[in-house]
């Protein structure tokens, strides 16, 4: 018995060693085994490039739509973050203004933000006109530098642009112009309530119409220079001498740093009477919008998903199926169960790996080509191109974040492993006798 242990110690550790291959080993076989039918697995992996290139151009494509929309919005509306009374938001009204406008935009402007901070007056008034009267935003703005003057000034279709300190010139949208029977020179009557119950009265001029091609602009939107629609804050009891706004807009040059600087605006000017509101926040329709968009989005790329895995399952339960008879000698020489899942596991393994970098190599030259030269929807959606309140360039650019990039990596890269499960343990479960008997 002495004499015997020995040996049964050096029988386990013969039977640890035994049936086991080193991963490069298994590595090289799947390789080999993939390359067996070089047709098969080259026409697998053009339909992966093939498909991953699609989900490429129209996820990015989509997604340079939805930038576009948002860039436009910040650009018209309210800037990337919007500072103005709290609780204005939820109930605009002409008495909710920031009393010491001056003294607040200095302190934002301390911050050294990297962009613009423009001080705004945004009100509601009744304009009108000889032939008709319509309900309006008037929004006052520094006409010779505000953000909005590089937006809007390109769409101006009649009469001339808002001279500096003009307190009388307006500037309106081509639907208002034609509801109000106005063109440039006519005379606008503008009639805002007071918060106890009074209305105030000032008279605009007409200096131009311009046609933004969004719809519920053009049709509610009036320009004009601040000291005019400062006079209504005057109205409100507001000392014109400190420079009372209703928000400041904020515009960033790098949107990414948003959240950055929303949370330093926070910090330097939140309190009781003023709030900071990001773009989200100021326009959740847009952000609806894009989210229910983004679902089609995600719909069509589990379309493609699923052509890719029955191609993958096709490409690999079919290797295993014409080489049960192969696995069967292999587990008569002694290779373990376990060890034949995983040359089986690898060969999903490498045809994953080959399937995201010819995916890449199709799906980035696709998105490269794009982002430079740009697909031209103008034909297809003609003046359509307004909704949510923005509108979408008509020549749109492919754009891919780095979470895309990593999320369609991810996402091809698990779906084909994942469909190499099946074919593997199939293959674990071969039995010597009845696979030699094939």
């Amino acid at each position: 018995m002495a004499h015997g242990a020995p040996e049964t110690g050096g029988g386990d550790a013969m039977k640890a060693r035994h049936g086991h291959l080193p991963v490069t080993v298994l590595l090289l076989l799947a390789w080999r085994n993939l390359w067996r039918h070089r047709r098969r697995t080259l026409i697998t992996l053009s339909s992966i490039a093939f498909g991953f290139g699609l989900a490429v151009l129209f996820i990015g494509l989509n997604d340079g739509a939805h930038n576009s929309m948002i860039r436009n919005a910040i650009k018209l509306g309210e800037g990337a973050i919007t500072v103005q009374p709290r609780g204005y938001q939820e109930a605009p009204a002409n008495h909710k203004y920031l009393a010491r406008g001056l003294s607040l935009q200095t302190q934002v402007e301390q911050l050294h933000i990297a962009g613009a901070v423009d001080p705004r007056i945004s009100l509601q008034v009744l304009a009108s006109t000889a032939h008709n009267a319509v309900g309006a935003g008037l929004e006052g703005f520094i006409t010779d530098s505000d953000q909005r003057v590089e937006m809007l000034r390109p769409f101006l279709i009649e009469g001339q642009w808002l001279q500096p300190g003009d307190d009388r010139g307006i500037l309106i949208g081509d639907s208002m112009a034609r509801k109000l029977k106005a063109k440039p020179g006519s005379k606008v009557v503008l009639m805002a309530g007071k918060r106890g119950g009074d209305s105030q009265v000032h008279l605009g001029r007409v200096r131009g119409i311009f046609d933004s091609h969004v719809d519920d602009l053009d049709a509610f939107l009036i320009l004009g220079d601040i000291g005019l629609t400062r006079r209504f804050l005057a109205g409100e009891g507001a000392d014109t001498r400190l420079q009372p706004i209703t928000r400041l807009a904020v515009y960033l040059d790098d949107q990414s740093q948003l959240a950055y600087w929303k949370t330093l605006l926070r910090q330097a000017v939140d309190s009781e009477q003023v709030q900071v509101l990001d773009w989200r926040e100021m326009m959740p329709q847009l952000v609806q919008f894009i989210a229910v968009d983004d679902a089609g989005n995600y719909v069509f790329l589990t379309l493609i998903l699923v052509l890719v895995v029955f191609g993958i399952i096709n490409t690999v339960l079919m290797s295993v199926l014409e080489r049960t008879r192969e696995f069967g000698l292999l587990r008569a020489l002694g290779l373990g169960r376990y060890q034949l899942l995983l040359l089986v596991f690898c060969e999903s393994l490498v045809l994953s790996l080959l399937a995201v970098l010819l995916g890449w190599v199709v799906g980035g030259g696709t998105h490269l080509w794009f982002a430079t030269n740009g697909l031209d929807f103008s034909a297809a959606i003609g003046d359509a191109n307004a909704m949510a309140g923005t509108f979408m360039d008509s020549v749109v650019y492919t754009e891919l974040s780095t979470q895309r990039v990593l999320q369609l990596t991810g996402i091809v890269f698990g779906a084909t492993l994942a469909t190499g499960i099946y074919p593997a343990l199939k293959a674990a479960r071969v039995t010597p006798v009845a696979a030699l008997r094939t």
